[in-house]
């Protein structure tokens, strides 16, 4: 028997004397207070010796080897260790990133290009192909043209007419009046036919009306206009004076 087996048989002794004990004490004390005399006192105690006695005559009288009293020994329990599972850790919640404040970002104001002005465009004024009529001295033509009897040759009688208006309020001094052949562009005054005029003549608050011919001996092509002369006779004949138109230019051509 091993040395572990020996102290489990010897602590297994003392608890059952231990046991006898209290009980032997037991019955004695329940002696003792059912019979206070004395001669059940000394019973008592001899009784009580009695049974030490016996107990120690029964622990000699025993041999320790065939008590077989085993303890068993408790096999400990293993300590459990308890790993403590950390709590998951909270998953953050994601800040919400804050929406941009919005400003009244001010609407740029639209601009519209500025129309460039067109320039207008030139009216482009036909340059007069002769002189233009007007009104001078408040005379003026109302009426000029050929007559069909004319003979539009050279050399021949070319007949006119015209109707001459006094706007001026009064009588008019003239020196010539009369029709002024004109050939490339230039006043051919040596063939100028003098109608009215020349003798200190005015022209009278109702006009006048007329008729006349003109005769030109060159050939080519020709306008024929109605003119008056304010000035002098010899200074209108001369190509000195000036000659202002009173009708439209007519164009004849000579053969």
């Amino acid at each position: 028997m091993d040395i572990k087996g020996s102290k489990g048989i010897v602590i297994g002794m003392a608890v059952l004397l231990i046991v006898l004990l209290a009980v032997v004490a037991g019955f004695i004390y329940k002696d003792f207070i059912a019979n206070s005399g004395d001669g059940e006192l000394a019973e008592a105690t001899a009784t009580v010796e009695t049974i030490a006695e016996a107990t120690a005559l029964m622990a000699t009288a025993t041999p320790v080897s065939e008590v077989a009293v085993e303890i068993m020994t408790l096999t400990p329990i293993p300590t459990a260790v308890f790993t403590e599972t950390p709590i998951p850790t909270d998953t953050p919640v994601p800040t919400e990133t804050p929406l941009p404040t919005a400003t009244n970002t001010p609407v740029p104001a639209i601009i519209y290009p500025t129309a460039t002005p067109v320039p207008p465009t030139a009216t482009i004024v036909p340059t007069p192909s002769g002189p233009q009529a007007g009104a001078p001295n408040g005379i003026r033509a109302t009426h000029y043209a050929l007559q069909a009897r004319s003979n539009i040759s050279v050399n021949g009688k070319i007949w006119f007419e015209f109707v001459i208006v006094n706007d001026s309020g009064g009588e008019v001094p003239y020196s010539a009046l009369g029709t002024m052949p004109r050939k490339n562009g230039v006043d051919r005054l040596e063939w100028y036919q003098n109608s009215w005029g020349g003798n200190d003549d005015v022209m009278p608050l109702g006009g006048l009306s007329a008729e006349d011919h003109i005769e030109i001996p060159e050939a080519g092509d020709y306008t024929l206009r109605l003119v008056i002369c304010f000035e002098s006779k010899d200074v209108c004949r001369s190509g000195h004076g000036t000659f202002h138109t009173l009708s439209q230019e007519i164009p004849i051509t000579l053969n």
